[in-house]
């Protein structure tokens, strides 16, 4: 469906990647003014405040963007969920992660993402929902993990963000990776239940997180189910695998066991044991227990007609990709 004429509210975080994307929210409201676009500027001023932030002006009557990274993002998403309201959300990339804009077909390109803000077309997508042991919700659009991610995410999100993209998110691994010690967890799924004990478990609503790292690929945020991903790999095959991750060659793999379901519960085996801490969207959401629903064309998105990152991923890894695919026996995820 097109939107008609309203006014946006766009919430922009300057201390998104350490205050580093300046010039870029500035590159963008040049270009939502010369595409004739109605917003008004809200700054967001203090951690979490773009959840209530964004609640109030949707029940206000705002539609509500994003400017900011996946942590302001998500925020967002949660605000306007909450709002009750049925607002319309968007988002701009312009932080250190912008895996959540892409969840819903937006490319890292800023022109783009203001003209498809402009150009007011807009799709029903899959939210997922969790709620961890103090019985706290928190909705998610990209993916939710336990374990080795949650203690990345924690230090990411403990430290200031000194740049744009990957790089905060491999520092925080290198500093993870030889310290992390493995426990034992369950998880309960609709049809299938795994105990082991994994460097982590990954809930995937959307294919990527870490900056377009695909752990889950093949996911789809239309389909009403999550893939999930649990890896069971040395530190070492953790690295040597980075790249593989990039590129979404990492899947099938011997060491990851993969499932599907609409419903999924993540615990620990012993109680002894320090529970593995969760994130969803690159935001810390406590320690397991931790249960996820996937929630079907939960929420109407501001995106484009069809998804732009396919696209722009076949660009920079299609050749690698699709060898990857032919090899394994894949059916490739391709704009027709």
């Amino acid at each position: 469906m097109e939107l008609l004429m309203k006014d946006y509210a766009i919430i922009y975080n300057p201390t998104s990647a350490a205050g580093k994307t300046k010039n870029d929210f500035d590159y963008a409201c040049k270009t939502l003014d010369k595409l004739q676009v109605s917003y008004k500027l809200f700054q967001t001023e203090y951690f979490q405040h773009a959840i209530s932030l964004s609640e109030q002006l949707a029940k206000d009557g705002y539609r509500v963007i994003a400017a900011g990274g996946d942590g302001t993002c998500n925020e967002i998403l949660n605000g306007v969920m909450k709002s009750n309201t049925n607002e319309l959300v968007g988002f701009m990339p312009i932080g250190s992660g912008n895996d959540i804009p892409g969840a819903i077909g937006i490319i890292p390109d800023v022109k783009r993402a203001c003209e498809i803000i402009a150009e007011g077309k807009t799709g029903k997508n899959d939210v997922g929902l969790t709620i961890n042991a103090k019985n706290e919700t928190r909705y998610f659009l990209g993916i939710g993990s336990q374990g080795f991610d949650g203690a990345v995410a924690g230090i990411v999100n403990a430290h200031e963000k000194k740049y744009k993209g990957t790089k905060n998110y491999v520092i925080a691994l290198l500093k993870t990776i030889f310290q992390f010690k493995k426990r034992a967890v369950r998880v309960i799924m609709e049809n299938d239940v795994y105990e082991g004990n994994p460097n982590n478990v990954a809930v995937g609503n959307g294919e990527s997180y870490g900056e377009w790292m695909y752990l889950c690929g093949g996911a789809r945020i239309d389909d009403g189910f999550f893939n999930i991903s649990i890896p069971e790999v040395t530190p070492l095959r953790v690295l040597f695998d980075l790249k593989k991750m990039y590129s979404k060659t990492v899947l099938p793999h011997p060491k990851i066991k993969t499932y599907q379901s609409k419903k999924v519960r993540v615990e620990m085996v012993k109680k002894e044991d320090d529970p593995y801490i969760g994130q969803v969207d690159g935001e810390v959401i406590g320690k397991l227990p931790i249960t996820y629903e996937c929630l079907p064309n939960a929420y109407e998105f501001i995106k484009p007609e069809r998804d732009e990152t396919i696209d722009w991923f076949m660009l920079k890894h299609g050749k690698k990709y699709l060898k990857h695919c032919k090899k394994r026996n894949i059916t490739p995820k391709i704009n027709e």
